[in-house]
């Protein structure tokens, strides 16, 4: 089956489901000379802040976060605590 995939231009992988919006997915089918998928629609957005505020608990890891902790105190409410590796 010929389609169109959008490839992640930091780790270099497929997308799985991913499509462009506003016509860009079936113009390149059509330029490509596949057949045309019918357009999808968005029905609702989110952003991550939004997303993660539903959720009474937060948990993550980074090699960077305690550099940034105080912004994540006062911005988010996020405490930050650093967790040995030795």
């Amino acid at each position: 089956k010929e389609e169109v995939a959008i490839v992640d231009t930091f780790s270099g992988r497929v997308m799985d489901g991913r499509r462009w919006s506003d016509g860009l997915q079936q113009a390149i089918e059509a330029k490509e000379e596949i057949p045309v998928s019918t357009e999808s629609q968005v029905t609702a957005t989110v952003t991550y802040q939004s997303l993660f505020r539903l959720f009474p608990r937060l948990a993550g890891m980074s090699g960077t976060a305690m550099s940034d902790a105080k912004e994540l105190s006062t911005v988010y409410g996020l405490p930050v605590t650093p967790i040995s590796t030795a």
